[in-house]
């Protein structure tokens, strides 16, 4: 009797301990989702690069197809600046795609999905942004009236006719809708020989919601990436400020900056600074998902009751993207053949036979300034070859047969050597 009591004991034993273990084992499967805390001793981690990360609280979330916006810094693989802006190249390929049908507009689509286009009211002086069409006056009746119709209602785009003798008036067009920060971006050779050219540009002009006091700058070391020290001219602002947040720990930095709002739009700066890996490395293997945590952490973590001391270094430079190369990494090909090209929707015979992506940026003191500008310019596909026709000359003594072509009997076979004679029959053939 007391050996069915043991062997019952132990049943009871295990099933607890494995109760036990399966409940340890789901909180901590619920932990790994959970937005970081800091009202404990606890500190809030930061990603490793590559790891995904769900918080259906936060007001962070980026969504983006394949990461698409971090597919070019990625890309590019430069040891320099860089700055592009992923909105701006968006409008103006899903303005494409509108045009586009068959493996053309499947390329297209795979890429850039059905992703929903912020629309922006644009604030004077402040913040803009825009999409055009510019079409080669003696190619007008060339463009397809619906599509024209679809880039005004859906992307409020404006229709220009040009002559395309210069690209004086599409440089002003963009930098009349960069706030004046990008110009002269075309040269008058790249546009000569073009049918369409489809634009979006985006800017913005905005101060610091807690501006630096230039009294405060001064140079300090900065690090380049190949472990060079150089004395960078660096914002400083010591604040308790609510309209900054950041995070630290031995891996990375994360700063934020608030810009005034302007017609309630609320806009951002963050900076992302690896302290144990090289930033190519980083960025290489970094995922959005990946930025929403950092910009949770940074939420989470912007309480200092001491205050923050702050240090930004200003900078001031633009960047052009390969952009072409870098669209046909991420599987757009066809767009850029003259062959297999299909923009059926948009007109006849179109290909895109250059796209350009430029941006510049620049940080102060007061606040900063960003543009850019995509450029996707059209050309009519090889136009078709003027006709010869073959030349069918029959001059020679010849042969001949007669058939039914429903029954392939042959009627009649004969030649001719010897034809009639024009000085024989000419006065049959008098003209009035």
């Amino acid at each position: 009797m007391s050996k069915k009591i043991s062997i019952t004991f132990f049943i009871v034993v295990f099933a607890i301990c494995a109760t036990m273990v399966s409940f340890l084992a789901l909180n901590k499967e619920k932990d790994k989702v959970k937005k970081p805390q800091t009202n404990s001793n606890e500190q809030p981690v930061a990603p490793e690069p590559g790891t995904s990360y769900t918080d259906p609280d936060s007001n962070y979330v980026l969504s983006d197809k394949d990461n698409f916006i971090l597919s070019f810094i990625q890309m590019e693989e430069k040891k320099q600046n860089i700055v592009y802006s992923p909105l701006s190249i968006k409008y103006a390929f899903k303005m494409l795609e509108e045009g586009a049908q068959g493996n053309t507009y499947d390329e297209l689509h795979n890429l850039l999905g059905d992703i929903e286009l912020t629309k922006y009211d644009n604030v004077a002086k402040h913040l803009s942004l825009a999409n055009g069409m510019f079409i080669k006056t003696t190619h007008k009746n060339k463009v397809n009236k619906e599509y024209i119709d679809t880039l005004k209602e859906k992307y409020n785009a404006s229709v220009v006719y040009d002559n395309f003798d210069s690209a004086q008036n599409i440089n002003k067009w963009i930098e009349d809708n960069t706030l004046g920060i990008i110009k002269n971006m075309l040269k008058d050779n790249e546009v000569k020989s073009v049918s369409t050219i489809l634009i979006n540009a985006l800017a913005i002009d905005m101060e610091w919601k807690r501006s630096f006091d230039a009294e405060d700058t001064h140079g300090a070391d900065f690090y380049l990436m190949d472990g060079t020290k150089v004395e960078a001219t660096t914002m400083h602002a010591e604040t308790q400020s609510e309209d900054i947040s950041f995070y630290v720990d031995d891996d990375v930095t994360v700063l934020g900056m608030d810009l005034k709002e302007y017609n309630d739009k609320k806009f951002e700066f963050v900076a992302i600074m690896p302290k144990t890996k090289n930033l190519d490395e980083y960025v290489k293997s970094l995922k959005v998902a990946d930025i929403n945590k950092l910009l949770e952490t940074k939420k989470a973590s912007k309480e200092e009751k001491d205050g923050i001391s702050l240090y930004l270094p200003r900078f001031k430079f633009s960047y052009d993207l390969n952009l072409v190369e870098d669209m046909k990494v991420l599987g757009i090909n066809d767009a850029f053949s003259d062959v297999d090209a299909d923009f059926g929707k948009l007109g006849r015979d179109f290909y895109v036979s250059d796209a350009k992506h430029k941006a510049d940026i620049e940080i102060s003191e007061k606040g900063l300034k960003a543009a850019a500008a995509t450029v996707i310019m059209m050309t009519e596909s090889a136009a078709p070859m003027e006709r010869h026709p073959a030349l069918v000359k029959i001059d020679h003594p010849f042969m001949f047969i007669i058939r039914d072509k429903d029954t392939n009997e042959i009627w009649f076979v004969g030649q001719v050597t010897d034809p009639c004679k024009w000085k024989d029959d000419k006065d049959n053939y008098k003209r009035g």
